[in-house]
């Protein structure tokens, strides 16, 4: 598994693309009555020490959000709670020579909010490396981790595998 992450982002970085790569996990999972009755209505973000924009805030919750409301669909609300503790940008220098990644890790947990109860919860994990070809992508560093924290948490907790 590592050897084949590890080819596909030196494939992407050749290539000049990005390539993502996923260190989420679960940790209790949505129940599958909620994964398919259950629509995110409010995000509420906490952040640790971590370096962002002014408007971060707003780039974060309408980027989740629309990814989220792509994949729960349901008529019954939910409460996403994100504390973010590590999200890290590529320097673009490094990304123009040889390449540079872009890192967010937070937890995510789901919420009733008419009980307040926690129906799921999640660790999310993101690496997106690119290389000097991608110093656009690679510059919007944090639209393009939201949208990978949107894409994750559907993945997780709304699009499950089939067993």
């Amino acid at each position: 598994m590592i050897r084949s992450s590890i080819s596909l982002a030196a494939a992407a970085l050749v290539l000049g693309g990005c390539v993502g790569m996923s260190r989420s996990e679960t940790v209790s999972p949505l129940s599958d009555n909620w994964a398919r009755s259950g629509r995110i209505e409010t995000i509420a973000l906490t952040k640790g020490d971590i370096k962002v924009t002014p408007e971060f805030d707003e780039i974060f919750k309408s980027r989740v959000k629309s990814k989220l409301d792509a994949c729960a669909k349901g008529p019954t609300p939910l409460t996403l709670e994100v504390a973010l503790d590590r999200l890290d940008k590529a320097n673009p220098v490094l990304t123009t020579v040889v390449a540079g990644a872009n890192v967010l890790r937070g937890q995510a947990r789901l919420v009733n909010p008419a009980t307040g109860a926690v129906v799921a919860d999640y660790k999310i994990g993101k690496t997106i490396v690119g290389g000097r070809f991608a110093i656009v992508v690679m510059g919007q560093a944090e639209e393009q981790l939201s949208d990978a924290f949107g894409d994750e948490l559907c993945k997780q907790a709304f699009l499950p595998t089939e067993k």
